[in-house]
C-alpha cells in the first residue's frame, strides 16, 4: 500500500511539473521566418543609434530561420577600395505577433549567430544590444540574451531589426529567434551557453590544470616522457577551445594572431597525440614522423601574421582544416594499425577515439563553413572531454602500473632482505661466538703473561734463592709481599672501571696504602677531577697500574723517600698522573740504560697504550709524569708534550 501511495504522488507531481512547463511554453515566441535585405558597402561603420526601415533602400526577401550563406572556401584577394575592405550590410527584420501588455520584462534569445563582423540589434528602431568585440573573433558562439522592455518607458516593441556587417566573401548567418519572460525561456539560454560556452571552457581549464600536474611530475622524473605529452597535448586544447568562449570583449591580442594561434593549435595537437601513439605502440614510422613534422612546420610558417598581406590565417583556414582532416586521419589509422599489432590496450582505445574525433571534426568544418543548421551544437568541445578523459585513463593506468612495479619492487627487496638479514645473523652469532672464544684466549693469554712477568718473576728470584741457600726470612716476605701485590693488582685490572681514571688510581691507593704506611711512607694525594677516558679496557688498566706499581717500588725500595705525591692534571689533549716524592735521585738516562728492566718496561707499556712517561730527578726527589691521551691516538701529538710542560705541580 505504501509503494502504491509513492507512485501515485511521483505520477501527481510528474504531470505537475509537465502542466507548469506547458504553461511556460505558451508564454513565449519561436520565431522561425524572418526578412532580410542586403546593403554592399566599403569598410566597416558603426552602427546608427536609431534606424528607420522606410530608410532602408532595397529590396526585403523572405526567408526561413535558421539562416545561413555558405562562406567561400578560397577567398577572392579583393584590394581595399578607397573607402576601406568591400564589405556587405545584411538586415533580418522580424515581425513580432501581437501580444497583451506583458506584466513580467520580456527577452529575447537568440542562440546564435555566425559571421565575420559585428552584430546590431534594434526594436522598433531604438539600438537595444551592438556587439563590442573583435571582427572576426566576435563572440559568434556565445549566445545573446537581450532585455526588450526593462526602462519604465519601454514598450513590447513590434519589429526587431538585426543589423550584421561583415567582409563580403565571409558567409553569415542567424538562428531562429525566441521571445518571452525569464520563467520562459532563461532555462533554454542557460543550457545552450552552458554547453556552448561554459562546457569548453571547464574542460579545457580542467584538462590544462591536469596538464600542469603532470608537468610537475616530469619534472621530478625526467626519464617519463609521456608526462610531459599530455602537459604540451592539453595546453594545445586548451589554446584550441579558447574561441569556442572568447570574443564577447575586445581581445587582447591582434585578430591574426589569434588565428594562427587557433588555427596551428589543432595541428599540434595532431601531431602530440601523433607521438604520444608512438609512445604506446613503440613502433614509430620514420616516414609518417617526418609527413606530420613538415606539414605542421609547413602550416605554422605560412599562417604566420607577418605574411597575412599575401597569406591570411583565417582566409586559410577552410583548407588548412581539410589537410589536418586528412593528417589527422592518417596518423589515427596508423596508430590503430601498429596498436594492433603489439596489443597495445591504451593505443587502440586513444586511436579509436582519435578516428572518432576525426568524424566529429568534419562535422565542426561544416558547421563552421555554414553547410549545416548553424543552430546545431559543435562537437569538437565533446570530443576534447572524450581525449581528455582518455588520455587521464592511460596516465591514471600508467601510475598504477607504476606503483604496482614499485611494489612488487619493493616486497623483493624486502625478500632479499629479509634473507640476508638472515644470513648475517647467523654469520654474526659465529663471529661473536668465534669473537668470545678469542677474548676468553686472549684474556687467558694476557693474566698468563702478566702473572708470568708479575709473580712468576718474583717466586723466580725467591726460588734461585732458595737454590743458593741465601734465601732469609725479610727476603720471603718481601718476596711475598710482591707476589700478593702483583696478584691483586692483576684482579684489580678485571674490575669493572668504566673509562674513570679516578676509579682506577683509588683501587691503586687502596692496595698500595697499607704497604707505604708500613715503610713509613706519607702519601699525599691531590687529585683533580678529570675526563673519562673511553679507551680504558682490562688490559690497558692493567699497563696503568703496572706503571704506577713499579714506579711506588722503585721509591719503596731504592730512594729513602718519606713522602710522595700523587699529582692529576689536564689539558685540551691528555690527563697527566704525577708520582713526585723526596728521595735520593737517579740519573735518568743511566736508569733506562742499565741492565734492569724496570724502566724500560715502563716505557714499553706506555708506548702499548699511546700514552708518553717522563721522568725528573735530582737531588731533591724525582717525579715520574704520565701522559694519557683523552682520545686514544697512535703517538701522543706534540701539543700534549708542550702542553704539560706548563703544568703547575704544587
Amino acid at each position: 500500500m505504501t509503494k502504491l501511495r509513492a507512485r501515485l504522488i511521483f505520477m501527481s507531481l510528474l504531470c505537475c511539473t509537465l502542466c507548469h512547463s506547458h504553461a511556460q511554453a505558451e508564454t513565449s515566441l519561436h520565431i522561425t521566418a524572418a526578412d532580410t535585405l542586403i546593403v554592399p558597402g566599403h569598410g566597416y561603420t558603426a552602427p546608427p543609434y536609431e534606424v528607420n526601415e522606410a530608410d532602408l533602400q532595397g529590396t526585403w526577401q523572405t526567408l526561413a530561420l535558421p539562416h545561413a550563406l555558405p562562406r567561400q572556401l578560397i577567398r577572392n584577394n579583393d584590394e581595399d577600395g578607397a573607402y576601406g575592405p568591400p564589405t556587405v550590410v545584411t538586415w533580418y527584420r522580424i515581425r513580432v505577433p501581437e501580444m497583451t501588455a506583458p506584466v513580467s520584462p520580456q527577452y529575447l534569445y537568440i542562440p546564435r549567430w555566425k559571421t565575420d563582423g559585428q552584430i546590431a540589434i534594434y526594436g522598433d528602431s531604438r539600438l537595444l544590444y551592438q556587439s563590442h568585440s573583435s571582427v572576426f573573433w566576435n563572440g559568434w558562439n556565445i549566445p545573446l540574451w537581450i532585455a526588450l522592455n526593462n526602462l519604465s518607458d519601454a514598450g513590447w516593441p513590434h519589429t526587431i531589426l538585426v543589423r550584421i556587417e561583415r567582409p563580403r566573401s565571409s558567409g553569415g548567418g542567424i538562428s531562429t529567434v525566441w521571445f518571452g519572460d525569464s520563467s520562459s525561456l532563461n532555462w533554454r539560454y542557460r543550457v545552450r551557453y552552458l554547453i556552448q560556452v561554459q562546457l569548453p571552457y571547464m574542460s579545457s581549464a580542467a584538462f590544462l590544470a591536469i596538464g600542469l600536474f603532470s608537468l610537475f611530475v616530469w619534472l621530478k622524473l625526467r626519464s617519463e616522457t609521456e608526462y610531459l605529452l599530455f602537459f604540451y597535448i592539453s595546453l594545445a586544447s586548451f589554446i584550441r577551445t579558447m574561441h569556442f568562449y572568447v570574443g564577447e570583449s575586445e581581445l587582447s591580442i591582434s585578430d591574426d594572431w589569434f588565428s594562427w594561434w587557433t588555427i596551428n593549435s589543432l595541428f599540434w595537437m595532431v601531431i602530440l597525440v601523433h607521438f604520444f601513439l608512438n609512445y604506446l605502440h613503440h613502433r614509430p614510422l620514420p616516414w609518417l614522423n617526418r609527413i606530420v613534422s613538415a606539414i605542421t612546420i609547413g602550416m605554422v610558417m605560412i599562417t604566420l601574421p607577418v605574411f597575412s598581406t599575401f597569406l591570411a590565417a583565417l582566409a586559410l583556414a577552410p583548407i588548412a582544416y581539410i589537410a589536418l582532416l586528412l593528417m589527422g586521419t592518417l596518423v589515427a589509422s596508423m596508430g590503430f594499425y601498429q596498436s594492433r599489432r603489439v596489443q597495445s590496450r591504451d593505443g587502440l582505445l586513444l586511436s579509436s577515439w582519435a578516428l572518432l574525433g576525426m568524424l566529429f571534426g568534419g562535422y565542426d568544418w561544416l558547421l563552421q563553413n555554414n553547410y549545416v543548421d548553424i543552430e546545431s551544437l559543435y562537437l569538437g568541445p565533446f570530443s576534447n572531454i572524450g581525449a581528455f578523459l582518455i588520455f587521464m585513463h592511460i596516465i591514471f593506468r600508467r601510475y598504477i602500473a607504476a606503483n604496482d612495479e614499485v611494489k612488487q619492487v619493493n616486497d623483493s627487496l624486502q625478500m632479499r632482505l629479509q634473507v640476508r638479514e638472515d644470513e648475517l645473523m647467523q654469520s654474526h652469532k659465529r663471529l661473536r661466538e668465534i669473537a668470545h672464544r678469542q677474548t676468553l684466549s686472549d684474556e687467558r693469554q694476557r693474566l698468563m703473561q702478566d702473572m708470568h712477568d708479575g709473580m712468576g718473576s718474583s717466586l723466580r728470584t725467591a726460588l734461585l734463592a732458595v737454590e743458593k741457600g741465601h734465601l732469609e726470612a725479610s727476603m720471603v716476605a718481601e718476596v711475598l709481599k710482591d707476589c700478593i701485590d702483583d696478584l691483586k693488582l692483576v684482579i684489580d685490572s678485571m674490575e669493572p672501571v668504566q673509562a674513570d681514571l679516578l676509579l682506577l688510581l683509588a683501587t691503586l691507593r687502596f692496595r698500595l696504602g697499607p704497604r707505604l704506611e708500613s715503610a713509613g711512607i706519607k702519601l699525599s694525594w691531590e687529585i683533580a677531577n678529570v675526563p673519562a677516558l673511553d679507551w680504558i679496557d682490562p688490559r690497558n688498566a692493567l699497563h696503568i697500574l703496572r706503571i704506577l706499581q713499579e714506579a711506588f717500588t722503585n721509591i719503596i725500595k731504592h730512594t729513602q723517600a718519606s713522602k710522595i705525591r700523587v699529582v692529576t692534571g689536564v689539558t685540551d689533549v691528555c690527563v697527566s698522573v704525577m708520582i713526585i716524592d723526596n728521595g735520593q735521585g737517579f740519573s735518568v738516562e743511566q736508569g733506562i740504560n742499565s741492565a734492569g728492566k724496570g724502566l724500560g718496561n715502563q716505557i714499553r707499556r706506555a708506548e702499548s697504550i699511546g700514552a708518553e712517561i717522563r721522568w725528573d730527578s735530582n737531588a731533591a726527589g724525582t717525579s715520574l709524569t704520565l701522559h694519557l691521551p683523552i682520545k686514544r691516538q697512535s703517538s701522543l701529538e706534540v701539543r700534549c708534550q708542550e702542553e704539560s710542560r706548563c703544568l703547575i705541580v704544587k
